[in-house]
């Protein structure tokens, strides 16, 4: 009886996992969403490929400026780590 105890509650874990997993996905898309709308819009730039071409022109000063506010360079996805998802999942789930 104990093993499928043990069974049960792995089997529940995964499936946390799991869901975490596609909220950290999603949580990450609506994420890159927002930040290209605020890119269009602040720059006033309606062609998606004119704003790939800005993007891509001011990389390295956006790089630069990163690093020079205190070497805080890290991507959306480092920053969304499993650890913080759990986090943010365990004080939103009822």
């Amino acid at each position: 009886m104990a093993k499928k105890s043990k069974l049960g509650q792995v089997q529940k874990l995964e499936e946390q996992i799991k869901e975490l997993r596609e909220k950290q996905k999603k949580i990450i898309e609506q994420a890159q969403r927002e930040i290209g709308e605020y890119v269009m819009d602040s720059w006033e730039v309606e062609d998606i490929e004119q704003a790939k071409k800005l993007i891509d022109q001011f990389q390295s000063e956006a790089k630069n400026a990163f690093r020079n506010m205190g070497g805080n360079n890290k991507g959306l996805k480092e920053d969304l780590t499993d650890e913080s998802i759990y986090s943010q999942a365990g004080s939103t789930s009822a």
